[in-house]
């Protein structure tokens, strides 16, 4: 299987994407994508994660791990959503806390996700209940 400079030199190749463009995008120095297609080192994982929604590759396909090279599409992240009315669900809101990896290049701890999960869920469900008592009013 292709190493990770293989791979991202062939994924920088078919994007048309400079390296100073991709490194730009994806929050990555310059430099530091220089040394990854020169293969000086290998991505620390928040930085594969940039490089491959930038370059619309899989991460494992990235990594040189995996031959699946198409990227999942957003629209697969919410697959648990009640269908019939368009609701997320649990598993959604977990799905996608449980994908969170930064924010403007801050690493997410496991307990950030935690509280973050927690509190959306808990918002929610405290506008169900207000959304409940104002209709039993009426």
């Amino acid at each position: 299987m292709a190493s990770f400079q293989e791979r991202l030199n062939e994924a920088l190749s078919n994007s048309g994407l400079t390296q100073s463009e991709l490194g730009r995008r994806a929050h990555i120095d310059r430099t530091v994508i220089s040394g990854y297609i020169h293969g000086k080192y290998k991505a620390k994982q928040v930085n594969l994660y940039n490089l491959a929604k930038v370059l619309n590759v899989d991460e494992g396909w990235l990594m040189g791990v995996s031959d699946k090279k198409e990227r999942r599409h957003p629209e697969e992240d919410f697959e648990n959503t009640n269908k019939e009315n368009g609701d997320i669900t649990d598993k959604d809101i977990d799905h996608y806390f449980n994908g969170l990896r930064s924010y403007k290049g801050l690493e997410i701890s496991d307990e950030q996700k935690e509280f973050m999960r927690n509190s959306i869920k808990s918002f929610l469900e405290s506008q169900r209940a207000m959304n409940n008592k104002q209709n039993k009013k009426k």
